[in-house]
């Protein structure tokens, strides 16, 4: 039993990044999911229950809004839209709109991704973790500048087609959304653990020159 655990270790060495990756994401994804309450029809946010808004949400609210609308009206089709504080529509949209809400700041992305960042080998090689004072906002701006495009293709692709909402809101730009915390993820280990970790063994009393 123990020869195979450890061939399946070996097996698994190679991906011991990633999966370290998957169980952070998947870690902090459930942990949001326990203890956050609030869907995309509310404009509250609740924690174990207890409403715990903050007052400048809904000046992100307005923010992202005004942001999303510059980005919407760049393309000539998206010169007839509607704003009305947090709403957005068309006419051709009778009676329909999109609402910009608190679960489209992104904050729950990015509380994702700066968890990932924060605990993803925190402990070895702790000279080069001052990388991640600048990395992580960098990360933050990135997701953000993604979560402004996202609004408005929402906004911009369900003109004339509200029914096209759902699959473009709960599917195809939620899964881009992951996509780029993992290419974020991936920059990182790229750019700066693996050479780290290749600093740290060139540098260990262990290893002999050839």
């Amino acid at each position: 039993m123990k020869e195979k655990l450890n061939i399946v270790w070996k097996l698994l060495i190679p991906y011991k990044g990633i999966l370290l990756f998957l169980f952070l994401l998947f870690l902090f994804h459930f942990s949001w999911k326990l203890t956050i309450d609030g869907d995309r029809e509310d404009e509250f946010m609740y924690f174990l229950g207890k409403d715990v808004t903050p007052e400048w949400f809904h000046t992100v609210c307005l923010w992202l809004t005004s942001a999303a609308a510059w980005f919407i009206r760049l393309f000539p089709n998206g010169q007839d839209l509607i704003i009305d504080e947090i709403r957005m529509s068309f006419p051709v949209n009778v009676g329909w709109y999109i609402r910009i809400i608190w679960g489209c700041s992104g904050i729950k992305q990015m509380f994702i991704f700066c968890g990932i960042m924060l605990f993803y080998k925190s402990y070895p090689f702790l000279k080069y973790q001052w990388h991640k004072l600048w990395y992580i906002p960098l990360g933050c701006i990135v997701l953000t500048i993604y979560n402004i495009i996202r609004i408005g293709l929402t906004v911009l692709l369900t003109k004339g087609h509200p029914e096209r909402f759902d699959s473009l809101h709960d599917g195809i730009f939620r899964y881009i959304y992951y996509g780029i915390v993992f290419v974020l993820w991936m920059i990182w280990e790229e750019r700066f653990a693996k050479k780290n970790e290749e600093v740290n063994y060139d540098k260990s009393p262990n290893t002999t020159a050839s």
